[in-house]
């Protein structure tokens, strides 16, 4: 975590000190530092990823929920990710917009989840009768 922390910390230096003589190239720094950031918490993120794997083989949940889970998640990440270079950009009203889009489809996406509790639901209400 600490890495982290440091790549954030200089990035977040030299994007201002680079910001003052080329905001160009300065989100282009930011972006750059972004994508370490990410690439070091990878693999976390596969931790994650086996942890949930063997646990929903475990009990029996469909591994498609946990496939669109995982890709709910991404949307999150690189909507965010583009909403903020947008905002560093200056360019406000995309970054709304990027982030209406991903709410969009994260709704979308969860479709097929919400559909299942709204049929165990009336599963469990349906054999209380």
């Amino acid at each position: 975590m600490m890495n982290i922390v440091g790549v954030a910390v200089i990035s977040s230096v030299l994007y201002g000190v680079i910001k003052k003589y080329s905001p160009e190239y300065a989100v282009l720094t930011e972006a750059g530092a972004i994508i370490i950031i990410l690439w070091m918490a990878y693999p976390y993120l596969c931790d994650i990823i086996d942890f949930f794997s063997e646990y929903t083989g475990v009990s029996g949940i469909d591994s498609d929920y946990l496939r669109i889970v995982l890709k709910t998640l991404g949307i999150a990440v690189i909507t965010q990710f583009s909403a903020d270079v947008c905002r560093d950009s200056g360019e406000t009203a995309m970054a709304s917009k990027v982030e209406f889009a991903g709410k969009i489809l994260i709704a979308a996406m969860s479709i097929p989840i919400a559909k299942a509790i709204i049929e165990l639901a009336a599963g469990v209400i349906n054999t209380k009768r």
